[in-house]
């Protein structure tokens, strides 16, 4: 798989395909048994996590990526130590600023995905590895989730995105990749996916087209 600056590589497949093994592996939090991990152009592929976020690789894991036991504004100044790009996530997200000493914990799932993604709007990592951005939000918050990646992309973030829902995110994809028993099964342009490609990857047959 390749995910370029500036564009959106969606992975789709079922329960058990492996999609949440790639994202471990693409952030360092795994190391693959074969093969090659290159971040810009160098060999990243004995990275440890810390080396490969120092290379811009950043992992928005399935189930959110905050700190449940601390309050917004503690989670916030984890990734943003100066307080000028706290008071500009704050000014852009009304909802945050009325509960910094909130726990994160206490928020809703929305709410919480909001707050793993604000850091990175302020600061846009190289790439950003998202394992399953929707799950268990509300169709109104799913679309909220979806633009703001769509914003990351617009300002040159790779985005590597696994998701379930293929008909929401295939509205920011530029590529598509179907990944089948650990493999990949089909990749391409977003304008050749088809139905049938579909229904291959998410009964997990495989076939190659």
């Amino acid at each position: 798989l390749v995910v370029r600056g500036g564009e959106a590589l969606v992975l789709l497949g079922p329960n058990g395909a492996g999609k949440s093994t790639l994202c471990r592996v693409a952030a360092g939090l795994l190391r693959p048994a074969a093969g090659l991990v290159r971040v810009r152009g160098g060999n990243a592929t004995r990275d440890t996590a810390v080396a490969r976020a120092r290379r811009g690789v950043r992992l928005a894991p399935e189930g959110r990526g905050i700190f449940a036991g601390l309050s917004i504004d503690e989670n916030l100044a984890l990734q943003l130590t100066e307080p000028d790009d706290r008071d500009a996530v704050y000014a852009r997200f009304p909802a945050l600023a009325a509960r910094r000493t909130v726990l994160a914990g206490s928020l809703s799932g929305g709410e919480q995905q909001l707050l793993a993604l604000a850091p990175l709007l302020q600061r846009p990592p190289a790439v950003l590895v998202a394992d399953e951005p929707s799950l268990g939000l509300a169709p109104r918050v799913v679309d909220e989730v979806f633009g703001l990646l769509a914003e990351l992309r617009s300002h040159g973030t790779a985005l590597l995105l696994v998701e379930e829902k293929a008909a929401e995110v295939l509205g920011i994809a530029d590529t598509v990749a179907y990944l089948a028993q650990g493999e990949i099964a089909w990749s391409g342009p977003r304008a050749e996916v088809d139905r049938d490609r579909l229904a291959d990857a998410y009964l997990g047959t495989g076939a190659r087209r």
